[in-house]
């Protein structure tokens, strides 16, 4: 069976109450690899028992979805339906269950110190389950692996998950395993401390040797009790804590066990596991399980062993600053760990890439001179890990990545940050990815708190406290892609910030690029990533299951051409390109499973590189082999001109959101966009002016009111809004500002507009000025109270959840609900006092307030955006939908909310390709 036209089914692996599992093979990626993929498969199928299930089913996906970036939490693939059955797509790894390991214990073993690290290790990673509001209550040995890799304990399935919902009393259907559900768990009314309960039944398994059904138990009432000979013991007591039968003796969630957990003094000198721990599992005892964060990881360096995880108590914060500190580490992991790294095309080619010390590339203080002639280049370790080295060079720490075009210095950028969020702990530097090329000429401690708001949803008031105290480990990359006449200004900006605030840094950039610099970076190190050698492009192409036999014999026949003319130098050309990881997997990409014979050959007079990325992307339309909702020429064609507005506005990630004014490329066209935006300005305008100043002044209110919306808006910049978050500090501040300020507005625009219009009746009219300035003052009043309510909707919050144009949708909840406050509470208030005050004007009034403070100006600038290039044949309708299109087909990476080409030379390739003769619409 072949699921979602990828998915090869080799075998079933388990059937459990609700579903199967499988071993599958993914056909999209070279050598297969493999995967589990879960099947939603009730098997009582009453109606009841599959809405449970179906319930559970998409709970988990949710759960994996929002803890997935946990260290030892399993990382969710894919989540898709197909014929009516829904399945779970997660990857797959060696390891060994809990209930096998504690069978496996010997008599030699330090069954104290092993239950401490059996436990702190599970404790740490159900506090971060906690602290995400969820409770698991399915914790048993079964769903625990010791991770063979690592040895690390892994927490897996996620069926029987339940949000934490304060204040709710509900009961909810009692899920659980006989013997490690805690009683209030069977009664249906769940807590965190119920997943403690269970987790002390492990440890009383793990301390005593003796499983479930041998442990003391009081005979009347049936709860589990301590052994007479581990009674008085520090750890024993712990546990005892912890299978309290009331939920209110045991310890509140997990963050506050493990920290008591941390304090027993004869057990807390050694976090690890003892030299005595079970064996690690053999190939005979391998168990299907989970690939968890960092994802793709087989062998993690010996040195990446401290937990990012920490308890509350190890670091004084508020728990505002926690939330939004671990916010951007989820972000950074999920965007260019989860969402880039593990599906980079260099991360298809396991092989180790080469290290060289180039510190003679760098401006090194206290004039220190070296003379390349004369000094060596010092190959690294065969080996060694840039987190070693960088590691190595202590506090304030700068590196300088160099290499070739493909050969890996992305990648190799992105395995230091993957490391470096699986050692961080609180106090040190947040590690964050940043692409120079959106760099534009300003400061870079401003453009850091640019990014911050525009690629990881982080307000500028957090971004500018993180830079000024020195919380971010910037990663730039990508200096070869700044702006030609901008690239050694940059790089002069660099070294200025790196002077002013003597951060941590590390900046990547192409090799050639970098030497054609006026001013070098004065950086501690810079290593060069090598090309790949002989031996080990032969020892890719040798793998049995990578199919690419064809491409081998292909290479081996060049080089045998390349030595019979040497002057042709076609194979050895040939062979070059393959040094480069990139251009090895674009080879792998697009002749796997071909034989030489198929293979066409490739022309000397065209570039071999563009001959191969043609054949790749005509290999991508052609193996994914399902019917794509877009046509090959609009695909090409939509990307084509994707590439040209990254190239032209120099930047890397495209998010939807961020779309700008500056990609209408002609006059006409931005004479369309100004004319859409004018006119929706235009009928708020005339909404307004038409209850305000009646039709004798229509006119004159049309001018006045289109000319402040483009004042104040502005016709050539979108902005979107930010996440909505309520902050009395500012509510107080702006009801003050108001209450103030309102009443004396409305009563000069009152009086003014009825002197001007209507002077001469007023004159005439006893009373008419007093009843004017009452209506003003009254009127601005209510302004001035609903500004103030809803500019308290602007306290500073990171959003947690990312998707493609959120930014814009933002931004429309927002203008939705200000527009609703603007338009309800006035007309109510007014309406107490003034019963023939019109409806439509709060209406419309509301809707000024919406565009003025809730995001709604950047919908209706966005919309016309879109609209003319979509009416120019340039983007599609759907844009979301064609770029995860383009991104199954592997021309996009996911980033977050954004998206970003596979590499730098495919996009350099599409940029490059001839217009197509026909426009698609």
């Amino acid at each position: 069976m072949i699921l979602a036209e990828r998915y090869q089914i080799i075998r079933r692996l388990a059937q459990g109450g609700f579903g199967k599992t499988y071993l599958a093979g993914d056909r999209h990626l070279p050598g297969h690899p493999h995967c589990v993929i879960k099947q939603f498969f009730p098997v009582d199928a009453t109606a009841e028992t599959v809405k449970i299930a179906q319930r559970l089913f998409s709970l988990e996906a949710e759960t994996l979805y929002q803890l997935g970036t946990h260290d030892q939490i399993p990382t969710l693939l894919a989540h898709f339906e197909q014929a009516g059955e829904f399945y779970l797509v997660q990857d797959y790894i060696a390891g060994q269950d809990l209930t096998t390991e504690l069978k496996q214990i010997s008599a030699t073993t330090d069954r104290a110190q092993y239950t401490y690290s059996l436990l702190m290790g599970l404790l740490s990673t159900l506090a971060f389950v906690h602290q995400n509001n969820v409770i698991h209550r399915d914790i048993k040995p079964d769903n625990i692996l010791r991770r063979s890799s690592d040895e690390k304990l892994v927490l897996i399935d996620f069926g029987a998950v339940k949000t934490f919902q304060r204040g709710a009393a509900e009961n909810t259907v009692a899920i659980g395993s006989p013997g490690y559900m805690a009683p209030e768990q069977q009664a249906g009314r769940p807590c965190f401390a119920s997943d403690l309960y269970a987790v002390g039944v492990i440890g009383l398994q793990a301390l005593t040797g003796k499983s479930l059904q041998q442990q003391p138990a009081d005979p009347q009432t049936g709860e589990l009790q301590i052994a007479t000979e581990i009674a008085h013991s520090e750890l024993a007591e712990f546990i005892a804590k912890l299978i309290q039968s009331a939920p209110g003796d045991r310890y509140p969630n997990a963050t506050l066990a493990a920290a008591a957990l941390k304090e027993l003094s004869t057990l807390s000198t050694n976090d690890s596991l003892p030299k005595t721990h079970p064996p690690s599992p053999t190939a005979n005892d391998a168990h299907i399980a989970y690939t968890v964060f960092p994802p793709g990881i087989t062998a993690p360096h010996p040195e990446r062993t401290a937990s990012r995880q920490s308890s509350s108590t190890e670091y004084a914060e508020t728990p505002t600053a926690v939330r939004n500190r671990q916010a951007l580490l989820n972000k950074v992991h999920r965007f260019w760990i989860q969402g880039v790294l593990q599906h980079s095309l260099h991360g298809q080619v396991l092989l180790t890439l080469g290290l060289e010390e180039r510190n003679q590339a760098l401006a090194l203080p206290w004039n220190i001179s070296w003379e390349s002639e004369s000094q060596p280049i010092q190959a690294l370790a065969a080996g060694t890990s840039l987190f070693s080295r960088f590691q190595h060079l202590g506090e304030g720490r700068s590196l300088l990545i160099l290499g070739e075009p493909g050969a890996g210095k992305t990648t190799t950028l992105l395995t230091l940050t993957r490391d470096l969020l699986d050692q961080w702990q609180p106090g040190q530097r947040i590690p964050a990815v940043f692409n120079l090329s959106s760099w534009t000429g300003e400061s870079l401690d401003q453009w850091l708190i640019s990014e911050l708001n525009s690629k990881y949803q982080i307000p500028k008031s957090i971004g500018h406290s993180w830079v000024q105290e020195q919380q971010l480990l910037p990663l730039l990359d990508g200096l070869d892609e700044v702006r030609l006449d901008r690239r050694s200004r940059c790089a002069a900006v660099i070294n200025q910030f790196y002077q002013d605030y003597g951060p941590e840094l590390v900046v990547c950039c192409r090799m050639n690029d970098y030497e054609a610099l006026e001013e070098q970076l004065t950086f501690q190190s810079a290593v060069y990533v090598r090309s790949l050698t002989d031996q080990q492009i032969w020892q890719y192409l040798d793998q049995a299951e990578t199919g690419l036999t064809g491409l081998r014999s292909l290479l081996e026949q060049s080089l045998e051409q390349s030595a019979a003319k040497p002057k042709a130098h076609t194979g050895q050309a040939l062979f070059e390109l393959a040094r480069s990881p990139l251009i090895l997997n674009i080879m792998a990409l697009t002749y796997q499973g071909i034989s030489a014979r198929e293979i066409p050959t490739l022309s000397q007079s065209e570039s071999y590189t563009h001959q191969l990325f043609s054949a790749y992307v005509e290999r991508m339309f052609q193996r994914r082999g399902f019917a794509g909702v877009y046509t090959k020429q609009q695909t090409l064609r939509w990307l084509r001109s994707l590439a040209i507005m990254l190239t032209q506005t120099s930047q890397t990630v495209f998010l939807i959101e961020r779309m700008q004014v500056n990609w209408l490329t002609s006059k006409p066209q931005r004479a369309a966009y100004v004319a859409l935006v004018v006119s929706a300005f235009l009928m708020i305008a005339t909404a307004v002016g038409w209850h305000v100043v009646r039709r004798q002044a229509l006119p004159l209110a049309l001018i006045v009111g289109g000319a402040i919306c483009a004042k104040i808006f502005g016709l050539y910049r979108i902005v979107p809004a930010e996440k909505l978050c309520w902050s009395w500090r500012e509510a107080a501040r702006s009801l003050l500002l108001g209450i103030t300020l309102g009443p004396l507005i409305g009563w000069l625009l009152k009086v003014t507009f009825v002197y001007a219009f209507s002077a001469s009746y007023c004159l005439s009219t006893p009373g008419c000025f007093q009843s004017i300035s009452s209506i003003g003052l009254s009127f601005g009043t209510i302004l001035g109270l609903t500004y103030g309510v809803i500019r308290g909707f602007s306290g500073s919050q990171i959003a947690i959840v990312t998707k493609p144009n959120q930014g814009i949708r933002q931004s429309a909840k927002n203008a939705i609900f200000f527009s609703v406050i603007a338009t309800v509470a006035p007309w109510f208030i007014a309406h107490s006092f003034d019963g023939s005050t019109s409806p439509l004007f709060w209406a419309a009034a509301g809707l000024t307030f919406a565009l003025a403070t809730g995001g709604g100006e950047a919908c209706v600038k966005h919309g016309a955006l879109r609209l003319v290039l979509f009416c120019q044949g340039r983007i599609p309708w759907n844009y979301a939908r064609f770029l995860n299109d383009a991104a199954d087909r592997i021309f996009l990476q996911r980033v977050g909310g954004g998206y970003i080409f596979v590499h730098r030379l495919l996009l350099e390739h599409f940029a490059n390709m001839p217009a197509p003769h026909k426009r698609l619409h």
